[in-house]
């Protein structure tokens, strides 16, 4: 047996493989900070993202490494309001759109206490749109609920969900404690209800054979914009929770070329603008992407092309290396 059906890749396992977390004040929010949003169908707007401390998501994913800033214990009563003040008050005038990311599920009892929920109302009471992320099969009546008091008071709720791969043979074996039925059934019951929709990709999820990592992550993209998401996010897959280490050894993970998310970032693009009417957004997640650069000759404009992309959504021709070291022409060729 390989992969998440053996024994080694049970929950258990995976959380036995963890370094230990980092110490969180559950009263504080872990960070904030300020962003311009591409809008699907064009313009833009001013979001508050709040990264929230609480406890930890119940689903154990092979990839995951959001676990580092949750609590071993239930998210206290009251915590979350007090966390989404506090950052609202310092860096939430101006901003149209306010993100809650709490490395969980919005509508897991565990992570954010329902008792809370007309409080966290009130705390987003200034924004237009408000941005959750929760597993599908917890976005239920509570979550419907919700949305349709931010409706009364002229707001839209926007879910983001984890899609990661549709990869038939690695997407069984994620640990992701669903199937794309219920990543279906979830989009259109939100869609239902009157909610946007954001979906993770994953470029380089484990199991996907390397031949097929650029090619999965624009397929899962079109499986999304054909089920109604509306912003998409290209998220490279990083070794170090242990999980991924060892599957690393097996042959079953790499982190994903540079050239390789580059590669995804154009074909995603050009799938969402041959989308009928309104263009989904689509952008790539740059954190510490500085670990992919091959080359210093040519790292730095490649980087800063991915951040112009994710500013116009518009196709840019790809970075041809001074240097000659072939990786950045193609997308594909010459990286290790």
């Amino acid at each position: 047996m390989t992969g998440a059906r053996s024994p080694s890749f049970a929950p258990a396992a995976i959380r036995r493989r963890r370094s230990p977390k980092k110490g969180l004040d559950p009263w504080q929010p872990i960070r904030s900070l300020r962003e311009t949003e591409r809008l699907p169908g064009g313009g833009e707007a001013r979001a508050l993202t709040i990264v929230l401390a609480g406890a930890e998501c119940p689903f154990t994913c092979v990839f995951c490494d959001l676990w580092r800033e949750t609590l071993d214990e239930a998210t206290p009563p009251g915590a979350i309001p007090a966390q989404i003040r506090s950052a609202v008050a310092a860096g939430g005038a101006g901003c149209s759109t306010v993100k809650l990311y709490n490395a969980s599920n919005f509508f897991d009892e565990r992570a954010v206490p329902a008792a809370d929920d007309a409080a966290i109302l009130e705390a987003v009471a200034a924004f237009d749109r408000v941005v959750v992320e929760c597993h599908p099969r917890l976005t239920g009546e509570r979550c419907l609920a919700f949305a349709a008091a931010l409706a009364e008071g002229g707001a839209r709720l926007e879910v983001a969900m984890g899609l990661e791969t549709t990869h038939p043979r690695a997407f069984p074996r994620l640990n992701k404690g669903m199937k794309l039925d219920d990543f279906d059934r979830a989009a259109a019951r939100l869609r239902a209800a009157g909610c946007t929709l954001r979906a993770f990709i994953l470029v380089g999820a484990p199991f996907v054979p390397p031949a097929e990592i650029v090619s999965s992550a624009v397929e899962t993209v079109r499986y999304g914009i054909a089920r109604g998401v509306d912003t998409l996010c290209l998220i490279p897959v990083r070794g170090g929770n242990g999980s991924l280490d060892l599957l690393a050894e097996r042959g079953e993970f790499r982190p994903p070329t540079l050239a390789e998310l580059e590669a995804a970032f154009d074909g995603a693009l050009a799938v969402a603008a041959a989308k009928a009417g309104p263009t989904p957004v689509v952008t790539v997640d740059t954190w510490d992407l500085e670990a992919l650069v091959p080359c210093d000759h040519c790292g730095g404009e490649r980087l800063a092309r991915l951040e112009r992309l994710n500013g116009s959504g518009e196709g840019e021709a790809a970075v041809a290396c001074r240097a000659g070291c072939g990786s950045g022409v193609d997308g594909l060729g010459g990286e290790n």
